[in-house]
């Protein structure tokens, strides 16, 4: 379900990024629980896993949303059907 909450969310390209974590968190696993070790091709390999993710989640630069140029205008207080004189 959560899955498919995130899908929904950011959409179902960047949502298959996670999948390229699962060796890396299988690593790290493998290490505390097993005891195995981690080798510098591993760090390394984890490292470039990290920086190709990054990558794949970032929107194009034509595509970055912009800020906002005018100021947030204060919000109006909700009344309610009673405050209005509206039956209910």
């Amino acid at each position: 379900m959560l899955y498919f909450r995130l899908i929904a969310e950011v959409g179902p390209v960047r949502a298959t990024v996670i999948t390229y974590v699962n060796p890396a968190v299988a690593v790290a696993l493998g290490a505390a629980v097993l005891g195995e070790r981690i080798t510098p091709v591993v760090v390394i390999s984890f490292a470039l896993i990290l920086i190709g993710s990054v990558l794949a989640t970032r929107a194009p630069r034509g595509l970055r949303p912009k800020s906002p140029k005018s100021p947030i205008s204060p919000i109006s207080p909700v009344t309610s059907s009673l405050d209005r004189g509206v039956p209910a």
